[in-house]
């Protein structure tokens, strides 16, 4: 994995039920359930980098999205397992979505998730010219519920997740990366 070069938080996360992480519900995605129940919302880090193809600007990547649902001492005596079980999910057009399954912008009523995707990409192709160091898009999804979907630009061919685990097989945090092998 590129290591991040800084982290920051990028927002909450509203949530309802699952979580899905890469892709939508159409293409590529993994779909994380047996969440800590209480949060409505959760905050999410990334951890950005400087990417630079040949001659081209630098533009900010995400290399690891960190999705905390509980506090730091119950993350930390979690067990902490692969939480994809050897399945790669795929970016949709080298964008890491993060979303509620609820709020996934397939399954809200009335949505057309290409103009989602299109307005992410408009988004974060705005922040590459300006060389935006924090770049990636929110887009809400269900405005009467705050459900949003967070859009990531990866660089990474690999894809990973892992899970911090309580014995009762709840899910206390979510960690994603994305990644080259050498």
């Amino acid at each position: 994995m590129t290591r991040p070069e800084w982290f920051v938080c990028v927002g909450e996360l509203e949530l309802a039920g699952d979580v899905t992480w890469y892709g939508m519900a159409t293409e590529g995605r993994w779909v994380h359930s047996k969440l800590l129940s209480g949060p409505s919302r959760a905050p999410v880090y990334a951890g950005f980098y400087w990417s630079q193809m040949d001659d081209e600007p630098a533009v900010a990547r995400v290399s690891m999205v960190v999705l905390p649902l509980a506090d730091p001492a119950r993350i930390v005596a979690a067990d902490w397992n692969d939480g994809y079980n050897g399945y790669e999910p795929a970016p949709l057009d080298e964008y890491a979505v993060l979303c509620s399954t609820a709020f996934d912008p397939t399954h809200v009523s009335g949505r057309d998730a290409e103009d989602d995707l299109r307005e992410a990409e408009r988004i974060i192709t705005a922040g590459n010219r300006e060389g935006r160091r924090v770049n990636y898009a929110e887009i809400v999804t269900d405005p009467d519920r705050a459900g949003n979907a967070l859009f990531f630009p990866v660089d990474g061919e690999e894809r990973n997740g892992y899970e911090a685990v309580e014995d009762d097989e709840t899910v206390v945090c979510l960690t994603f990366v994305a990644h080259d092998w050498p």
